[in-house]
């Protein structure tokens, strides 16, 4: 079935048709300004990347060493195995690193990950070590980490605006508070898979958004089909945005079938669902299968946790009902000062309540909806619904898997969640545009302005001890680069302020 059609708009003065609560000036200007606004989160995140990236010391960062050991040996044509030996191929600062270690942690124990941001890893790499300059190569291989979370932060926008195309200064917000979770923009500057596998299951989830809502072609099945495949191929959270896309695509499909003939609907969707499967099994069903001959199981989880004497912290039913994980939870969003010198992030660990003012602001929203009959009467976008929903389904299994991985034994990171950021970026946008002074973006510039000077926090105590950039070369080079970030997505959240309704 079709999407049904929108009633008609009010014409403008000028004889234009504009949708009711949208701002004014026409969908070219809209998008112009939401250009700038995401150009404005993207110069934030790559600047703060960037410090991340060229002044937390080499292989700091725990597993690093490991994951950089997989992306060396594959650029040998070599696939490891989790009792490979971590190759220092003439990297001194890489021998130094593993000289004091024991045996377990002398092995690539990450190479129960598929393979798919190590082969691009491993091209800056090697380049480094062929050409005798291995830390080039090493900076090279984490920019390149920052450079793909980029490219997903850019996704979080166009997600936001095929759920919420009314509303562009949603794409601004939510590009912009997830650019500047201090949690995501250390891990994004680290050489580790988390920032392929979040641009992977954002573009996956694009991609499904855009069959739902303007409907099925050929075209945006392969997109959504190739995109899954892509986030299995990264990590073991992509089986879960497989499945989630595979939903998607049998929704899509059923909705636009004829009426009356539900069971050929049903075989179409089916069958439609079944590419998106069959795509990501040839892209990545080997490797799993490969896991599973080795280790026992697709994702070696087992074998690990044994293998560091890791033992069952409880039930997950337990766990979920514990207010202490969930706690620590949100304090490891703000706190990544374990790669900050003489730190205990005492501090950062007391901003997990921020989280909570995006979340009034949702009850807030919720109320004002059910208090208004004429909003509460309004249906909603079915597919748009859909697929929100499908991506709060994705965020919730995610948080259901670190869990049952924390009963087993393992840690609570918050990074196995970036793959879900997209909707929880929306998420939070939606409850802070809901808030006084919301319409103007005012609440969100507060939220950015916070968590902008909370991650220059981090760094300005110790600006004498970093690699690269003294205190001065901060000052100058990068306050005024978060300023002008900040002021291009101050001005378009401003002028993208909705009409206020009739």
């Amino acid at each position: 079935m079709a999407e049904p059609r929108a009633r008609a708009a009010p014409a403008s003065a000028s004889g234009t048709t504009e949708e009711p609560g949208r701002p004014a000036g026409g969908p070219r200007r809209e998008a112009d300004l939401v250009r700038v606004g995401v150009a404005g989160a993207l110069l934030v995140f790559l600047t703060l990347a960037a410090v991340w990236a060229l002044n937390v010391p080499t292989y700091k960062p725990p597993d690093e060493a490991s994951h950089v050991g997989y992306a060396r040996e594959l650029s040998h044509g070599r696939l490891p195995t989790i009792d490979s030996l971590i190759p220092s191929d003439g990297d001194p600062r890489l021998a130094r690193v593993l000289e004091p270690r024991d045996a377990r942690h002398r092995t690539i124990w990450t190479a129960n990950h598929p393979p798919l941001f190590y082969a691009l890893a491993a091209v800056p790499l090697r380049a480094g070590i062929d050409s005798g300059h291995a830390r080039i190569g090493f900076l090279g291989a984490r920019l390149l980490s920052a450079g793909l979370a980029a490219l997903g932060l850019a996704l979080v926008a166009h997600v936001a605006l095929l759920l919420a195309p009314g509303r562009p200064q949603l794409a601004v917000a939510s590009a912009g508070l997830v650019a500047l979770l201090p949690s995501f923009i250390s891990i994004s500057a680290r050489v580790y898979n988390d920032s392929l596998a979040f641009l992977t299951s954002t573009a996956a989830l694009a991609a499904a958004a855009v069959f739902v809502v303007r409907g099925p072609s050929a075209t945006r099945l392969a997109a959504v089909a190739v995109t899954a495949g892509l986030a299995a191929l990264t990590r073991a959270s992509g089986l879960l945005v497989v499945g989630i896309a595979g939903l998607a695509v049998l929704v899509g499909v059923w909705r636009a079938g004829p009426a009356g003939r539900s069971l050929r609907r049903l075989a179409r969707a089916a069958a439609a669902a079944a590419v998106v499967g069959g795509t990501a099994l040839a892209l990545a069903g080997w490797f799993y299968w490969r896991n599973r001959s080795l280790y026992g199981d697709i994702t070696a989880s087992t074998a690990l946790l044994e293998r560091f004497g890791r033992s069952p912290k409880g039930t997950t039913l337990g766990l979920l009902a514990d207010p202490g994980l969930w706690r620590v939870q949100q304090q490891r969003l703000w706190d990544v000062t374990n790669l900050v010198p003489r730190s205990d992030g005492a501090l950062y660990r007391r901003l997990w309540p921020l989280v909570l003012v995006p979340l009034a602001g949702l009850v807030l929203a919720g109320a004002r909806w059910l208090a208004d009959p004429a909003r509460s009467d309004r249906r909603p976008d079915t597919g748009r619904t859909v697929v929100f929903a499908l991506g709060i389904l994705l965020l919730g299994l995610l948080q259901l898997t670190m869990v049952e991985f924390v009963s087993d034994g393992g840690g609570a990171h918050v990074r196995y969640l970036f793959p879900g950021l997209a909707v929880a970026g929306l998420a939070a946008a939606l409850g802070l545009t809901a808030l006084p002074g919301g319409r103007r973006g005012v609440p969100v510039v507060a939220m950015l302005v916070v968590m902008a000077a909370v991650n220059l926090g981090l760094w300005w105590p110790y600006r004498g001890t970093i690699e690269l950039l003294g205190g001065p070369v901060l000052l100058l080079a990068v306050v005024p680069l978060l300023l002008v970030g900040l002021g291009l997505q101050a001005v378009a959240l401003w002028r993208l302020a909705p009409e206020p309704s009739i």
